[in-house]
C-alpha cells in the first residue's frame, strides 16, 4: 500500500522548537528554547474569560470574529500604531498569527509566485510558502547587526509578488526603523509587491527602538496585510487568538480561507481579549520593562562567561554565536548541549533556508548561532547562565 503524500508536505521538518521542548521533558534541561512568555495573565482578562464561559459563549462567533473584539482592535491599532481599519470588512480574528499567515499566503499567492523572506526566517513562513506553491526568495539580513542590502531587495522585488516582514523579528530581535521601512516601501511600490507583516512582538522592545507599523506608511498601507497575535502581549499562548487586518480588497479572500481553515477562533477568549485591549498604558510599559530586565540578566551573564551575543532590539530572544566551534550538525549539537549542560536552545538551522531538507539536497546544519529565549522567569535565566558556564571546552 502506497501512502498518499502531498509534495509540499513531504520535505517539511517537524518544528525544531517544539522538538526541543520534548527534549526538556526527557532531560530536565532549563527550557529557554520555546518562546512562551512566563508572565501572569492580567487579572481583568482572566476574570473576563471566566465571565464569558459562565455566560455561555460556547458556540461559534461570526466567522470573521466577535464584532466587539474587532471594534476594540480597530481602536487599539489606530491609537497605538496610527493605522485605520474598518472592523466590519477589513479585519478577521484568527487562531493565532500562525493561521493568519497561512490564510494570507494561500489567499494572495499563486503557484510559482515569488515570496521575499528576510533570513533568518521564523519557521512557520517556509511551510506556508510551500503549501501555496510559491517560490521563496531568500533575503539575507545580518543576524548580529541587522544590516541588509537594498540593492539585493530591489533585484528580488523584480521577481516577487509578496514580501513577508517580521518586526520585531524572531529570532534576531531586529526592529525595522521607519527609515528602513521607507526604503522598503519605495522598492515594493516600484515593483508592485505586496507586504505581509508579522508584528507579534510589537509591544516587547527596548525603549530606544520604537515599533513602526509598516501599514502606517502611506506608500505601504494599501498593499499591506497587518498580522499579529494576542498570545505574547497578554501571556495567553494557549488561547490561540490572532488577527489579520487589511484594506477590504485584500481582506476578502483572506476571510474566505479563514472560514474553511478554522471557522472561528475560540469564542470565550475573543470576549476576554476585548477587555485586554482596554488595559492602561501602565500594563504595556510594565511588560516592556520586565522583559528588558530579563534580557539584561541573560545578556550580562552570557557575556561575563565569555559568549558572543547579539543585541536584540525587540521581542524576547537573543542569539549566541557558535560559528567558531566547528559544529557540523547544529541540531545534534543543541540536543547534546541540553543533555550535558542542561539548557535547551534552538539551533540556527531552524531559521535558515540552507538548514532545510529539500529533494536532492541535504540540509546544511553547520553551526552558526543558537537562539535563547528570555521570556522565562528571572531565576530560570540565572540558572541557565549558571549551567551553560563558559564556552571553553565546547
Amino acid at each position: 500500500m502506497k501512502i498518499p503524500s502531498n509534495p509540499a508536505v513531504r520535505w517539511m521538518d517537524e518544528s525544531v522548537i517544539r522538538d526541543m521542548t520534548r527534549i526538556v521533558e526527557d532531560t530536565g534541561a532549563v527550557n529557554i528554547a520555546q518562546g512562551f512568555p512566563v508572565m501572569p495573565v492580567p487579572e481583568a482578562v482572566l476574570s473576563a474569560a471566566h465571565e464569558a464561559l459562565d455566560a455561555g459563549y460556547h458556540r461559534y462567533t461570526r466567522t470573521w470574529g466577535y464584532l466587539g473584539l474587532r471594534s476594540a482592535l480597530a481602536e487599539h491599532l489606530q491609537q497605538r500604531w496610527k493605522i485605520s481599519y474598518d472592523p466590519g470588512d477589513e479585519m478577521v480574528i484568527t487562531c493565532g498569527a500562525s493561521e493568519a499567515i497561512m490564510a494570507t499566503m494561500l489567499a494572495l499567492l499563486s503557484p510559482g509566485d515569488g515570496v521575499i523572506l528576510p533570513e533568518p526566517i521564523y519557521e512557520n513562513y517556509l511551510p506556508a510558502c510551500s503549501l501555496a506553491g510559491a517560490r521563496p526568495l531568500i533575503f539575507p539580513t545580518d543576524p548580529f547587526s541587522g544590516e541588509w542590502n537594498p540593492e539585493l531587495l530591489e533585484e528580488q522585488a523584480r521577481r516577487a509578488r509578496v514580501m513577508v516582514l517580521n518586526t520585531p523579528a524572531n529570532p534576531t530581535g531586529k526592529v525595522w526603523t521607519r527609515g528602513e521601512l521607507e526604503t522598503v516601501a519605495e522598492i515594493l511600490e516600484r515593483h508592485d509587491v505586496f507586504l505581509i507583516t508579522d508584528e507579534t512582538y510589537a509591544h516587547i522592545r527596548a525603549e530606544d527602538h520604537p515599533h513602526t507599523a509598516p501599514a502606517s506608511l502611506e506608500q505601504l498601507y494599501r498593499r499591506t496585510v497587518t498580522i499579529a497575535s494576542f498570545s505574547k502581549t497578554y501571556a495567553v499562548t494557549g488561547w490561540r487568538v490572532g488577527f489579520a487586518a487589511a484594506p477590504a480588497p485584500l481582506m476578502a479572500n483572506i476571510r474566505k480561507l479563514h472560514d474553511f481553515l478554522t471557522i472561528c477562533a475560540p469564542a470565550p477568549f475573543q470576549h476576554a481579549l476585548k477587555v485586554a485591549l482596554k488595559l492602561p498604558e501602565s500594563y504595556y510599559e510594565g511588560i516592556r520593562l520586565e522583559y528588558r530586565a530579563r534580557h539584561d540578566i541573560l545578556a550580562a551573564g552570557l557575556e561575563t562567561a565569555g559568549w558572543r551575543i547579539n543585541r536584540p532590539q525587540g521581542g524576547y530572544f537573543l542569539l549566541v554565536d557558535i560559528s567558531g566551534f566547528g559544529v557540523e550538525d547544529d541540531r545534534e549539537w543543541a540536543m547534546e548541549l541540553a543533555r550535558t549542560r542542561g539548557v535547551a536552545t534552538v539551533p540556527a538551522s531552524a531559521f535558515l533556508w540552507a538548514g532545510q531538507a529539500r529533494e536532492g539536497q541535504p540540509p546544511d546544519r553547520r553551526g552558526r548561532f543558537i537562539r535563547l529565549s528570555f521570556g522565562m522567569e528571572r531565576e530560570a535565566l540565572r540558572e541557565a547562565v549558571r549551567r551553560l558556564g563558559s564556552p571553553t571546552g565546547i
